[in-house]
């Protein structure tokens, strides 16, 4: 295992877009104390990190929504109180905006196309969209079947990425794991824990208690015999806990440390 890539973006990195097709990573990075909001693309193979200028100044109202193909999706706000998602900005890598359709709002990545709604009615009469034009190829299809487009091509999206399975506090699994943890860590694992082992390793993230209820997340990378290989405190005094807190993608580590900095590790060493 070793190090590829640990950039510190200074400000919290909010959500994280995989674009399995390309090789690029997504990132919505937010600065909650200067109100502004940067978007960035990473190149899994090279590592090039590139930002994303937005047409617009004020970044804050922006967010990421997906990425896929070579083209990443951002949405703006309709009511801002209640955070509803209205917009459509389509930018290509490299920056340049494709084409907006700032009326609709984002469903979700199908085979055909892109599935929008109208923002007031999110359950009916959904569109398809071309990827590349955001031109409407079909309209008045059905929650149901957009839901169902999108969840396939989901798992054609991701068959080659591995996230970890979560095991929430008192089901079977979790107390096993627990166990592992304590017996060889001394850690009181708590809430919850995720697991995922691939040919090679086993990596465990999980939480400890800390000071007034607050919780610390750990991340542990064992070897197939249960010695351990790599550990690190990824965040500290959280309220509550994550989901999907590392994935692995074409065998390279993904984690976020201090809400703040990216670190991709290498697992084929």
């Amino acid at each position: 295992m070793s190090l590829r890539f640990k950039y510190d973006f200074g400000a919290a990195l909010w959500r994280l877009k995989l674009d399995t097709a390309t090789g690029n990573l997504a990132l919505e990075v937010r600065d909650g104390d200067l109100l502004l909001t940067s978007f960035w693309v990473l190149n899994c193979q090279t590592l090039a990190l590139q930002e994303l200028q937005l047409p617009r100044p004020n970044t804050w109202w922006y967010g990421l929504e997906e990425a896929h193909g070579g083209f990443v999706w951002l949405h703006g706000y309709g009511d801002r109180k209640l955070g509803q998602h209205k917009g459509i900005t389509a930018m290509a890598t490299n920056g340049q905006v494709l084409w907006e359709q700032p009326e609709l709002a984002f469903y979700g990545v199908g085979q055909r196309g892109l599935y929008a709604h109208e923002v007031q009615q999110p359950g009916t009469g959904l569109r398809l969209l071309e990827i590349a034009s955001g031109k409407e190829t079909h309209q008045g299809i059905s929650q149901a079947e957009a839901a169902e487009q999108v969840h396939l091509f989901n798992t054609l999206r991701f068959e080659n990425c591995q996230y970890p399975v979560l095991y929430l506090e008192g089901e079977t699994y979790f107390n096993e794991v627990a166990a592992f943890l304590q017996a060889t860590q001394a850690i009181e694992a708590v809430k919850a824990i995720e697991y995922l082992d691939t040919a090679s390793h086993i990596l465990v993230s999980c939480y400890r208690q800390s000071s007034e209820g607050k919780l610390d997340n750990y991340l542990f990378i064992f070897d197939l015999e249960g010695n351990l290989c790599y550990s690190e405190c990824l965040a500290s005094e959280l309220s509550g806990i994550g989901s999907d807190t590392f994935f692995i993608f074409r065998g390279d580590l993904y984690f976020i440390q201090k809400k703040e900095i990216l670190q991709i590790h290498s697992l084929l060493v």
